[in-house]
């Protein structure tokens, strides 16, 4: 999830809500929270989604345009952030832990790692611009080592 906030420094409404943007951008770490100030006037990304008020939050799933808040409406705009906002994930393994004591706990034989799906899942959470560059980078070595 992906959220712009189209703000300007001159605007009374957006400085009233920038401090729970910004709350909820710390609270929400697997989120992007983004900026775009148009105190200076308009810019091309203000143009390519048609902002015509501000403030106006555009909320973006896989780069597609789900939800829109135009004005100040802090309720609305935590209630959205609820509901496309996916869960933070619990870290990158999964299964249950070893004691390296030997005591308690399971044993090895005993355990279940789920390496595959936290890859698979990393993989497809990559932002398609580094998938090139490990592509890349992969063809490179195989090319090198050849």
């Amino acid at each position: 999830l992906q959220v712009i906030d189209f703000t300007a420094s001159w605007c009374p409404p957006c400085q009233a809500i920038k401090p729970i943007f910004e709350g909820l951008a710390n609270q929400n770490a697997d989120v992007n929270f983004l900026k775009v100030d148009l105190s200076e006037g308009t810019n091309d990304l203000a143009t390519e989604y048609s902002v015509t008020a501000m403030p106006t939050f555009i909320f973006l799933v896989g780069g597609k345009e789900v939800h829109r808040i135009r004005g100040a409406n802090p309720a609305a705009l935590k209630s959205t952030v609820a509901q496309y906002a996916k869960p933070a994930s619990s870290g990158a393994f999964s299964g249950q832990g070893q004691t390296l004591s030997g005591k308690g706990g399971s044993s090895l034989s005993e355990t279940t790692y789920n390496v595959s799906n936290s890859v698979t899942a990393a993989w497809s959470n990559t932002n398609p611009q580094a998938k090139v560059l490990i592509a890349l980078c992969a063809a490179y070595v195989f090319f090198w080592l050849i």
